[in-house]
């Protein structure tokens, strides 16, 4: 009886039975009747179960099931199942085909190889002190892409193929490719030519507009082109992109009506355009522009995406290519990370983030067509920073034989961090959007550039407005600025505050910057094409030394207006800030340009109210106290310092003009370098000058080897030869030459050295 007692109080509790008609209660009397009857109903059916389920629970009432984990780091392969370039290439059964898949089985240590072929995914690095190298001479591509299927004809348009975008498609904006190649949206004037920034050529995809302008108390702005272009076309919902005036007027818009040769549209810009102010029809007499629209479709190798549907023009039979478009909005992600090191890995279609992680090796790598097209509202460089690499609070980061090319914003954009090295890197055509981008854009602290190439950008190389540290040396600056003007090369400016940046002891050496031309800009009374290989704003303590700057002049364009043309070597501001540390240009060459040096003084009329407001700046102008200009080569150009009297906001913003005659003495316009540097200093801008020379534009070639090469080698019968004052620590001799090929050659083999690999998707 206490055997059946036994097993039945067991099975009603292994099975979840109810006690409502059956209990087993010590308290209670029970018959052996009862008993009996109830073993009776359910013994015979259920007791192999019931002594299995003792005996299991005899033998394993104490085991726990451990899960052993991996301690030793070990190498994971990973293996593409696509392999358009060589579809002879067979996969081990059951490998990884996934990178992040892979990552997921790592462990802090091990190395992820990753073999031949295209892996579309984003690549998330999620473990410390991890690998990721390319298998050994194998071509890795990650990409941020999607194939592509099932085109038919439109209807609509002749020529042209529609398809459904991919399900996972959920940009703003994307980028499509034919076999590999970057294909253009579809504009109005075609862009023929294999450059996305030559707005003044033929091809180049803009047209000089006959005016743009809009009425008072209307959101319509209203751009005339020059030709009927639009007869019988609806460009509604299309997109306008105008290069208007100063970078603050340039504009984006939504088209919702067009003529024959005009577009009305509502600027998504917020500057003059969104405003119910009128901008008359006169204030830009020269501007240019272009329009976006699925109706402009007209030549192969044009794409437009509306309404989930992505159209198409081929070049030949449609069948024969693989058309891809960008899906993703990131290719890497490495986010909270340390000692990570990514090689011989390629990226395209997608921008790339990197936020609070430290000692990230990225090395041989290429990433190409960062960022698509956007509609950017302001016009800053912050607008812009989330395009391209961004980086935030990072450190002790390592970009070797790095090459970074393509996109509408940015490069690398910096924010926050320290100790960031950039060596034998290229930063290539970027800044497509034309406003405020840069190659290298940096807020962090104690950055180093060395032996990089930048080249093609529509606004900035360089740009840096903090108070940082940063090293540039010995690389090469060519074709900034390709899509606006009143800027350089490198771009350092205080961004209006009162106070100038201090630079912590930068270098600025052996570095090559040359062919600047900018555009033409019209806004009002201001008529110019201004571009300068060193825009240092109200920037002090900071040394550039044994540079070469050439070929900064500036064309007539073909206008019938008339337009001032400068090619600078130098801009220092202060405009209303006392810069008092070091500010040492030594041993520096120019050649065609068309300005040398250039300054812009203002005085601050209420300055005493602002020491009120908690301003700290006593001054109540600029000032350059503690310049160095010593052994410095010039062609013949001009000097100057303009100067003005403005009433200012805390910030440095200016409320107004203030009486100026007092200071109609201090501007000042001279070829004559010995007259600049004695006026500038009783204005208070001291350049304590040594052994600076001027070469004449129609003898001063004969003092280098070939100025049409590139090649500033000094003869040997010039007369900067060792001319110049030694200078401890900066020049080779006691008897120096002048000029940046002092001491040695050096800088003319400025910039990278950076071999590309054959991106097989171009097929």
């Amino acid at each position: 009886m206490k055997k059946s007692t036994f097993i039945l109080a067991w099975l009603i509790l292994m099975t979840g039975c109810s006690f409502e008609n059956t209990k087993i209660n010590s308290d209670v009397a029970q018959t052996k009747t009862d008993i009996i009857e109830q073993t009776q109903v359910v013994e015979q059916p259920i007791e192999p179960v019931v002594e299995q389920e003792i005996e299991l629970e005899q033998k394993s009432e104490k085991v726990e099931i451990i899960k052993e984990e991996r301690t030793i780091p070990m190498e994971i392969h990973v293996y593409s199942n696509e392999i358009p370039w060589d579809i002879s290439v067979e996969i081990p059964m059951d490998a990884t085909t996934s990178i992040n898949e892979a990552m997921k089985a790592a462990i802090p240590g091990d190395t992820i190889i990753v073999h031949e072929g295209i892996y579309r995914e984003t690549l998330n690095i999620s473990k410390d002190n991890i690998t990721i190298i390319a298998n050994e001479n194998d071509y890795v591509l990650v990409s941020g892409n999607a194939v592509v299927t099932d085109f038919v004809p439109c209807e609509e348009i002749p020529g042209v193929y529609v398809a459904d975008v991919p399900e996972n498609y959920k940009l703003d904006f994307t980028q499509v490719f034919a076999n590999g190649e970057y294909q253009n949206i579809a504009r109005y004037p075609n862009l023929t030519l294999n450059d996305m920034m030559e707005p003044l050529e033929p091809g180049g995809g803009y047209e000089e507009l006959d005016s743009i302008f809009k009425p008072k108390d209307s959101l319509e702005v209203q751009a005339n082109f020059q030709t009927d272009a639009f007869e019988q076309l609806d460009l509604t919902g299309g997109i306008y992109r105008g290069l208007v005036g100063k970078n603050r007027h340039y504009v984006i818009g939504d088209i919702i009506s067009n003529d024959s040769n005009s577009v009305k549209f509502k600027s998504v810009s917020t500057n003059d355009w969104s405003k119910t102010g009128e901008v008359t029809q006169n204030y830009h007499p020269i501007s240019f522009g272009f329009v976006m629209h699925k109706n402009l479709i007209d030549i192969p190798g044009e794409w437009y995406v509306e309404d989930r549907k992505i159209y198409y023009m081929p070049k030949g039979d449609i069948t024969d290519l693989q058309i891809e478009m960008q899906v993703r909005p990131k290719v890497l992600l490495l986010n909270n990370r340390e000692y990570v090191t990514i090689k011989n890995i390629n990226f395209i279609a997608g921008n790339a983030q990197m936020k609070n992680s430290n000692n990230i090796s990225i090395d041989n790598c290429t990433m190409r067509y960062l960022q698509p097209f956007y509609k950017i509202k302001g016009y800053s460089i912050g607008e812009s920073k989330e395009t391209g690499f961004y980086m935030e609070n990072s450190s002790n980061n390592k970009f070797n034989n790095f090459y970074l090319a393509h996109g509408w914003g940015n490069g690398v954009y910096i924010s926050g961090g320290e100790d960031n090295l950039f060596t034998n890197s290229v930063f290539k055509d970027l800044g497509w959007i034309g406003t405020f981008t840069a190659g290298l854009y940096t807020s962090g602290e104690n950055n180093f550039v060395r032996d990089c190439t930048f080249e093609h950008n529509g606004r900035f190389q360089i740009r840096v407005d903090k108070d940082v540290k940063i090293d540039i040396l010995h690389s090469k600056f060519v074709n900034a600025m390709e899509l606006g003007e009143d800027a350089g090369a490198l771009q350092f400016t205080s961004t209006g505050k009162i106070g100038p940046l201090d630079l912590k002891g930068s270098r600025l050496a052996y570095n090559i910057v040359s062919d600047l031309e900018g555009i033409p800009v019209f806004a009002g009374n201001y008529k110019k094409r201004y571009v300068c290989a060193f825009y240092m704003e109200d920037v002090n303590n900071y040394t550039a030394h044994h540079n070469l700057v050439y070929n900064l002049n500036p064309g007539d364009y073909g206008s019938e207006y008339e337009f001032e043309k400068v090619g600078g070597v130098l801009y220092i501001g202060p405009r209303y800030n006392a810069m008092d540390e070091p500010v040492n240009y030594y041993n520096n060459t120019s050649w065609n340009c068309t300005r040398s040096l250039n300054a812009w003084g203002i005085e601050i009329s209420n300055i005493e109210e602002l020491n009120t407001k908690g301003v700290t700046q006593k001054e109540n102008s600029g000032t350059m106290t503690n310049g160095h200009f010593a052994n410095n080569i010039f062609n013949e150009s001009l000097f100057r310092l303009i100067y003005s009297t403005q009433n200012l906001t805390e910030k440095g913003g200016s409320t107004g003009w203030a009486d100026n005659d007092h200071n109609n003495w201090k501007p000042i316009l001279t070829p004559s370098m010995e007259e600049y540097f004695e006026h500038m200093e009783k204005v208070g801008y001291v350049y304590n000058p040594q052994t600076n020379m001027m070469l004449k534009n129609d003898t001063g070639a004969e003092n280098y080897i070939n100025v049409e090469t590139g090649d500033f080698r000094l003869t040997e019968n010039s007369l900067a030869k060792g001319a110049g004052t030694p200078i401890p620590g900066i020049t080779a001799s006691d008897t120096p030459d002048l000029g940046a090929l002092e001491g040695s050659d050096y800088v003319l083999s400025a910039g990278a050295n950076l071999e590309l690999p054959k991106f097989k998707e171009i097929r």
